[in-house]
């Protein structure tokens, strides 16, 4: 099988420090942070819902996304199991593809800044598609067989065309439509025993 998995919050679980960063950020220009201590969850993956809630500007979102961020993400850890359970998939066969909507309108060079967290992590992958915007479309195009995301939208939209999507969450999900599991021991366990086996029928 081909196998999409995501980056941010997906490989990583950055959620608590990102939410942290923007306070911290919007605090420093003199934003309104009161009534704001929910963990912030950017659904649609284009920084919109720190915009809103702190009413960024255009270029205080993108020094945010492309610096503050940005340190976060190419300095974070890879999730419990991760490295092991991606290097176990490509050995039984599966071919690995990382989709990450991270752009080159906020990024520097997205590519690189991926590759090279992928590589310091030994984090294999077949291939790397930044630009993800719409991952439905490029799961389509990419005939990926399962996506294994932290966006619930994400997640549906790609359920939605007909392929398998598997969410990683701390917390629970209210769509029963969508397989969510809180680690990666968890989400091997269904890809050996349920997945691949429905597959393997057809």
């Amino acid at each position: 099988m081909r196998i999409g998995i995501d980056i941010d919050d997906t490989l990583t679980d950055i959620k608590d420090k990102l939410t942290n960063a923007a306070k911290e950020y919007a605090i420093s220009l003199n934003k309104n942070v009161k009534n704001k201590n929910h963990k912030i969850v950017d659904i649609y993956n284009n920084g919109n819902i720190y915009q809103k809630l702190f009413d960024f500007s255009y270029d205080e979102l993108k020094y945010f996304l492309g610096t503050i961020q940005e340190e976060i993400t190419n300095n974070a850890l890879p999730r419990n199991d991760c490295v092991d359970i991606i290097k176990k998939l490509h050995k039984e066969g599966h071919e690995i593809y990382i989709i990450t909507a991270r752009d080159s309108e906020f990024h520097k060079d997205p590519y690189i800044q991926s590759e090279t967290w992928l590589n310091k992590n030994s984090i294999y992958f077949d291939k790397l598609i930044v630009n993800a915007k719409d991952k439905a479309k490029v799961c389509v195009e990419n005939n990926i067989d399962i996506l294994i995301d932290d966006s619930i939208s994400n997640c549906s939209c790609v359920y939605n065309c007909g392929i398998e999507a598997i969410m990683i969450s701390n917390e629970k999900n209210s769509n029963n439509e969508i397989k969510t599991f809180y680690n990666w021991k968890e989400i091997y366990n269904y890809i050996k025993n349920g997945v691949a086996n429905e597959k393997n029928k057809k």
